[in-house]
C-alpha cells in the first residue's frame, strides 16, 4: 500500500511541478505571453472604478514577458507597513482572434498571481473584478487560487473587448508576480480553470481534511491508550499541518483572526509540524534522542513566544525571517535524523517513510524559490502535499497493527480452543473415573449397609431361633413368629432401597402396606391421620431404613407390651421439624422415656436404645409420653425429623 501511495504521489508531484501556466486543451492563440508594465506612484490601496488614463499616459510603459515577477526583499522596514503601496498596471493585449468577437462569453484566466496586496481587473476602462473589496486581507489574500474573470457580455453588433488592464497594489519592497494569462471563450478555458483550481486548492483542502480527520481518530485512540504516544503526536502533526495550509486555500473573504495572529499561527505551524513529525518517527520505531528532542522543543517554543504579535516583543517585520529560519532548521533536523532512524528500522514502512522525509528537501527548495518569484508563477506549491506520505505511513502502520491484532486474537483463540479441547478431554476422563468410583462407593456402601442389616436384623433373629431350636425351647408357634418377623425385616430392607424422592408420606404408606396385615391379625385397629408435610431432601435409602426400623420397633412394642386395641399414626410440622406421632390406647409405661440426638445416655432396653441411636443417626428426636392416671389415653411416641440435612 505504501509503495502504491509513493508511486501515486511521485506522479502527482511531477504533474504539479511541471504544471506551467499554459491551459491544456486550449488553442495557442488564446495565450497572452506579453504585457505592458506601467507604474503609478503616489496612489492608495483602493482600486478606482475606472482607469485613471491621464495618470497612466504620463508614465512610460515597458514591454514585459509573462510570466513576470518584480523582485522582493527578505524583510522590509517598519514604515513599509503604513506606507503607500507600490501600484503597477499590466496592459494585456487582446488576442487577434478575439478582435471583434461576437460569439460565446469571454473570460480572463490566470493560474496564479502573488504579492502582499490586491489586484483588480479592468475591461475597456471599467473595473470588473477586484480582491479586497469584500474586506479580505491584503497579506493573506487569495494568491493560491486561480484568477477567473468572466468579461461583460457585449451587445449584438458591438466589437469584443479592446483593452484589458490588471492593477496590482503591493506593500513596498515585497514585489509581485504574475503568471501567463489566457483570454478566450468560457467553454474553452473553463476545464483548465477547474483543473487548476482542483490541483492548487481543492486537492490540498481534501488532503488536509483527511489528515486532520485521521488525527482526530488517533487522538480518540490515544485517550483510551495513553501509553501509545505516537497517536497523540500524529494528531499534533495533523493539527499543525492544517494550520499551516489554511492560507493556501483562503479566498477573498475576511479572516477569522487579526492578520498578525493569523500570520503567527501560519508561520510557526510549519516548525511545529516538523517537530511533531520527527517525534512521531522516533516513537513508532521505539527510538529516543533526548537532547535533540529537548533542543527542538525548546527552540521552537522560544521562537513561538518571541514572534508573538505583541508590542513589547519583536516587530512584525521580523516574524517571517525568524520563523522561516527556525522552520528550515527543524526541517533539516527532521529530514536528516528522521530518515536515518526510519531507514535503519529495516521495515518496508520505515524505508518508505525515509523516502517521504527526503522528499521534503526538493519540495521545500521548490516552494522557497516559488515564494521568492524565482520560478515560473504558474507552478504549484508542493510542500503541503508531502503530508500524503505521513497519511500513507499512518494508514500502513494502523493497518499492520490491525492485521497483527486480528492475527494475535486468532492465534490466541486457536490456542484457547486447543487448551479447551484438552481440558474437556481431561475433565471427561476425570468424570468417568469419578463416576465409576462413585458407583463403586455407592455399591460398597449399600453392600455394607445390607450386610449390617442382615447381621443385626434377620441374622440376629435367625441365630436366636436356631439356638432355641437346638435347645428344644422353640415351639412351632414360636418358629412361625420368628420367620414372620424375619420376612418383615427383609421386606422393610427391600422397601428402603426404593427411591423415596424425599417423600415421607410415601415411605409411611409402604410401612402400612407391610405391617397392616400383622396388626390386623393381632386384633389392632390402625387409624391414619396424615397431612402434607414439606419434602426432606436428605431422605436417602439409609435414612429411610432408619425411619422404617424406628416405627417398626415402636409398633412391635405396642403389640407385645401395651395391650392396646387401636393405633393412630399422624404427621405434621412443629418447631421447624416434620413430626410423626404414634398413639395407642394401651397400658401406660411406668415412666417417660426420651431420646434426643444430644442425649446419648441409655434409659431403656436394647430395642428402645436402637430407636434412640437410629434417631440420632438421622439428626432427629424421639420421645414417649405415657398418660399416667388417665384411663384409655395410652402412650404417644413422637419422632421429629429435621428439614435440612443432618450433620453426620
Amino acid at each position: 500500500m505504501l509503495a502504491v501511495a509513493l508511486v501515486l504521489w511521485l506522479t502527482l508531484w511531477l504533474l504539479l511541478a511541471a504544471a506551467p501556466a499554459q491551459a491544456q486543451g486550449t488553442q495557442p492563440d488564446r495565450r497572452i505571453g506579453e504585457a505592458v508594465l506601467l507604474h503609478q506612484p503616489g496612489v492608495g490601496w483602493d482600486a478606482p472604478a475606472t482607469v485613471p488614463r491621464g495618470e497612466l499616459e504620463a508614465t512610460a510603459g515597458e514591454s514585459v514577458a509573462l510570466p513576470h515577477a518584480r523582485p522582493r526583499s527578505v524583510a522590509e522596514p517598519d514604515e513599509s507597513l503604513t506606507a503607500q503601496p507600490q501600484v503597477v498596471w499590466y496592459r494585456l493585449p487582446v488576442p487577434d482572434a478575439l478582435q471583434g468577437w461576437s460569439g460565446a462569453a469571454l473570460a480572463l484566466y490566470l493560474p496564479r498571481w502573488q504579492t502582499i496586496g490586491n489586484i483588480a481587473v479592468y475591461v475597456d476602462g471599467h473595473r470588473v473584478h477586484g480582491t479586497g473589496i469584500h474586506g479580505g486581507s491584503r497579506v493573506w489574500n487569495s494568491f493560491n487560487r486561480p484568477l477567473w474573470v468572466q468579461l461583460p457580455a457585449m451587445a449584438p453588433g458591438t466589437p469584443g473587448p479592446r483593452e484589458v488592464l490588471l492593477r496590482m497594489a503591493s506593500q513596498p519592497g515585497v514585489g509581485g508576480a504574475l503568471s501567463a494569462a489566457w483570454m478566450g471563450p468560457v467553454p474553452e478555458l473553463l476545464p483548465s480553470y477547474r483543473l487548476r483550481t482542483w490541483m492548487q486548492v481543492d486537492l490540498l483542502a481534501i488532503v488536509s481534511a483527511v489528515y486532520l480527520a485521521l488525527g482526530l481518530m488517533a487522538l480518540a485512540v490515544w485517550c483510551v491508550r495513553r501509553h501509545d504516544t505516537p497517536y497523540l503526536l500524529f494528531f499534533a502533526a495533523s493539527l499543525a499541518h492544517g494550520l499551516r495550509t489554511v492560507h493556501f486555500t483562503l479566498g477573498d473573504q475576511p479572516l477569522l483572526l487579526p492578520e498578525a495572529w493569523f500570520g503567527w499561527l501560519t508561520l510557526n505551524a510549519l516548525g511545529w509540524s516538523m517537530v511533531f513529525i520527527y517525534l512521531f518517527i522516533l516513537r513508532i520505531h521505539g527510538q529516543r534522542r533526548p537532547r535533540l528532542e529537548r533542543g527542538m522543543l525548546v527552540l521552537q517554543s522560544v521562537t513561538s513566544v518571541a514572534t508573538l504579535p505583541m508590542p513589547w516583543l519583536l516587530q512584525v517585520d521580523a516574524m517571517l525571517p525568524l520563523a522561516t529560519a527556525v522552520a528550515l532548521l527543524m526541517l533539516a533536523v527532521a529530514v536528516v535524523s528522521g530518515s536515518r532512524v526510519a531507514w535503519s528500522a529495516g521495515t518496508l514502512e520505515g524505508r518508505l517513510l525515509a523516502v517521504w522525509m527526503l522528499l521534503f528537501i526538493p519540495t521545500g527548495v521548490h516552494d522557497l524559490l516559488l515564494q521568492n518569484y524565482v520560478l515560473d508563477m504558474g507552478h504549484v506549491y508542493l510542500a503541503p502535499y508531502t503530508s500524503i506520505g505521513a497519511l500513507a505511513t499512518f494508514l500502513a502502520i494502523g493497518y499492520r497493527k490491525y492485521v497483527g491484532a486480528i492475527r494475535a486474537v486468532e492465534e490466541a483463540n486457536a490456542e484457547l480452543e486447543r487448551r479447551l479441547v484438552a481440558r474437556e478431554a481431561e475433565l471427561a476422563a476425570s468424570y468417568r473415573q469419578l463416576s465409576a468410583l462413585e458407583r463403586q462407593q455407592t455399591l460398597d456402601a449399600e453392600r455394607r449397609r445390607l450386610m449390617q442389616e442382615m447381621h443385626d436384623g434377620i441374622g440376629s433373629s435367625l441365630i436366636s431361633a436356631l439356638r432355641m431350636a437346638q435347645g428344644s425351647q422353640l415351639t412351632e408357634a414360636d418358629m412361625a413368629r420368628v420367620l414372620t418377623e424375619c420376612i418383615e425385616d427383609l421386606k422393610l430392607s427391600i422397601d428402603s432401597l426404593e427411591h423415596a424422592d424425599t417423600d415421607l408420606l410415601g415411605l409411611l404408606a409402604a410401612l402400612r402396606f407391610r405391617l397392616g396385615p400383622r396388626l390386623q391379625a393381632a386384633g389392632l385397629t390402625l387409624h391414619w391421620r396424615v397431612e402434607d408435610v414439606p419434602p426432606l431432601p436428605w431422605l436417602d435409602p439409609q435414612s429411610a431404613l432408619h425411619i422404617l426400623r424406628i416405627l417398626q420397633e415402636v409398633l412391635t412394642n405396642i403389640v407385645k407390651h401395651s395391650g392396646a386395641r387401636t393405633i393412630e399414626i399422624a404427621t405434621g410440622t412443629q418447631a421447624g421439624h416434620v413430626m410423626v406421632w404414634v398413639r395407642d390406647d394401651g397400658q401406660p409405661y411406668a415412666g417417660p422415656l426420651q431420646a434426643h440426638a444430644s442425649s446419648p445416655e441409655r434409659t431403656a432396653g436394647k430395642g428402645l436404645a436402637n430407636v434412640r441411636s437410629r434417631a440420632m443417626a438421622i439428626g432427629g428426636e424421639c420421645r414417649w409420653q405415657a398418660a399416667t392416671g388417665v384411663p384409655g389415653q395410652g402412650n404417644t411416641f413422637e419422632l421429629g425429623l429435621p428439614l435440612q440435612a443432618p450433620v453426620r
